[in-house]
């Protein structure tokens, strides 16, 4: 644990500060710099800086702003000029950079918010560790043994560790939810459609992915939220507007709540680690005493191993769209010089796959969700662990063999659900183990219902505290 006798300030008391005078944006943006540079040697989860843009930045900030002076990390939303290499070599020797802003980006920068990097990714954000040959392994501030989780490790390792008080993500399949759970901060990966994907991305292309946070705090995801969501006026999906701001839910009573509950699920090659089923348990018992109705249930989609099975067949399509700017930039096809092991064999299915198998990966999301929906008339939420087990050590997911199979399926197999049907799903850090390591729990809700997260999570946040835990 750290010596210090408090954390740094969350996103709220920041903007506080900033408005009673009792710092300025630059001094807030001054000490994270100075967190990073001297705390990321250890976890690896920061891989581009811009101090000196990020301090002038700062000094022009208006202190009225909503976000004013918040220091923030981004993963993958563009930022003009800005380097991302999407954690590849080929990208790399490209020094590749984003053409345009991205509409995410700009709302946070419109907010007050001030860029000072970006966090450490897989490569292709194509796996739920985050430990790629171009950057190296991102390492759990828990247990520097332990992966941070993918493909937003780098941003859970950086709130974790208190570098910045948030940091943007995003969950193609449990990208959000999975690193929160292992650095034991909260995320929400809210409703498809709810948060912009453009210009650098598109919600029809990447219909599983939604761009989010990981913050220490429930009342800093929901003001986030708010500042990022809605409409965006490119695209072709879009979320329903909430009642009202999300801020104003935290507090609120949810009232008395149905909520199924599965410890199994979504493609887990195995039993849960004692450690989640805990964890899945206590949570439970926790959420009874708050008045909530708590039974073993599940809509029979989630406890198949469908989810698991349509994300693998979708994601090579999401490899080859992310590999195109490359070949299109070489002028010529990747090969498996170019690409790491695991992503080269998700390009060459994706290359092997026709417009009807395409076709038919899209209808299974559909269908899948058509399949699913029935569930949600009778219940509010769904509990499980976030991840079936504690976080794994460094290497073991990505070396091949049964062993890592079987680590992959209980490390990310309870996630892809909410993915595929596009509802909000939410990792709350409730439990740590015996070891000191964190394991989420997972909170999905009835579609377009991001209202009930954070009510719910701050529920039990104030129940059992978890922000003044911290490495």
């Amino acid at each position: 644990m750290n010596s210090q006798s408090s954390p740094p300030p969350d996103v709220v008391d920041s903007v506080a500060l900033v408005r009673s005078g009792a710092a300025t944006p630059r001094e807030l943006v001054h000490d994270a710099i100075d967190r990073i540079e001297v705390g990321d040697g250890r976890l690896n989860a920061v891989v581009a800086t811009r101090f000196e843009a990020a301090l002038q930045e700062a000094d022009a900030v208006d202190s009225d702003l909503p976000l004013a002076g918040v220091p923030i990390l981004l993963k993958d939303v563009g930022l003009k000029g800005e380097p991302f290499y999407l954690g590849s070599r080929r990208y790399a020797d490209l020094d590749w950079r984003f053409s345009a802003t991205d509409l995410f980006t700009a709302r946070l920068q419109r907010a007050g918010a001030v860029v000072v990097g970006y966090t450490n990714v897989p490569e292709y954000l194509s796996a739920a560790t985050t430990e790629s040959e171009v950057y190296g392994p991102c390492r759990n501030p828990w247990d520097i043994t332990r992966t941070a989780g993918g493909s937003s490790g780098g941003a859970g390792a950086a709130v974790a560790a208190m570098f910045v008080p948030a940091a943007q993500s995003s969950d193609g399949g449990g990208s959000s939810r999975i690193p929160a759970s292992a650095n034991g901060v909260f995320t929400i990966k809210p409703s498809r459609g709810r948060t912009p994907l453009s210009p650098t991305g598109a919600a029809w292309m990447d219909i599983t992915s939604s761009k989010s946070f990981e913050t220490r705090t429930v009342r800093d995801f929901a003001l986030l939220l708010d500042v990022v969501a809605g409409v965006d006026p490119v695209e072709t999906v879009g979320a329903p507007p909430p009642a009202r701001p999300y801020v104003e839910e935290v507090g609120l009573p949810p009232g008395k709540l149905r909520i199924g509950l599965s410890s199994r699920g979504g493609g887990s090659t195995g039993p849960c680690h004692r450690e989640a089923l805990k964890a899945v348990a206590d949570t439970a018992a926790l959420l009874e005493e708050l008045g909530h109705s708590v039974e073993e249930a599940a809509p029979a989609t989630f406890l198949s191993d469908e989810s698991m099975a349509i994300i693998l067949g979708y994601w090579p399509l999401k490899v080859a769209m992310r590999a195109a700017p490359a070949e299109d930039r070489l002028g010529r096809a990747l090969t498996a010089g170019d690409l790491e092991r695991g992503t080269f064999k998700m390009l060459e299915q994706a290359r092997a796959q026709t417009l009807v198998d395409f076709a038919r990966t899209l209808d299974r999301i559909r269908d899948f969700t058509l399949r699913s929906l029935p569930w949600w008339e009778n219940y509010d939420l769904l509990l499980t662990p976030t991840t079936g087990s504690p976080p794994p050590p460094l290497g073991l997911l990505t070396t091949p063999g049964p062993e890592a199979r079987a680590a992959s399926g209980l490390w990310g197999g309870l996630t892809p659900y909410a993915n595929i049907t596009g509802q909000p799903a939410a990792s709350v850090p409730l439990h740590w183990t015996s070891e000191g390591l964190p394991v989420g729990l997972q909170l999905i809700a009835a579609p377009w219902r991001e209202d009930l997260l954070p009510r719910v999570a701050a529920q039990l946040e104030q129940a059992r505290p978890w922000a003044q835990r911290y490495v």
